[in-house]
């Protein structure tokens, strides 16, 4: 049983250090290989062949990613929920962890919806 676990280790060790030694090897070939000669038109954004069209590091509205935050929340709670609706059958234990969860995630709504998020304006 010993040199079983030992071996088991040692496969693992030896895949770790073949991954690293891949991305080491890609990354040495990288740096010998590609031409280094940046010119302006190299270094400029490239926005679909047309010219640009204002500001490249425009700041993002961030009531945007609030917005797309809550939506992630709840598409998440909905396939959470049509997953383990079919496992509960009867289960106390399983109606009292899915409770916990809505319960959660109402908190969370009641957050958004007091700090104003999902007012547009």
């Amino acid at each position: 049983m010993q040199g079983a676990f030992a071996d088991s280790v040692l496969f693992i060790v030896g895949l770790t250090a073949a991954a690293v030694g891949f991305i080491l090897v890609v990354f040495l070939a990288n740096t010998l290989l590609s031409p280094r000669n940046p010119t302006p038109q190299k270094v400029e954004p490239y926005e679909c062949g047309m010219p640009q069209a204002g500001i490249p590091w425009a700041p993002v509205r961030l009531r945007f990613a609030a917005i797309a935050l809550l939506l992630v929340i709840f598409d998440a709670e909905a396939a959470m929920l049509f997953a383990v609706a079919t496992g509960l059958r009867g289960s106390p234990g399983g109606v009292i962890a899915v409770g916990i969860f809505v319960g959660l995630l109402s908190l969370g709504l009641l957050y958004a919806w007091r700090k104003g998020v999902l007012q547009w304006r």
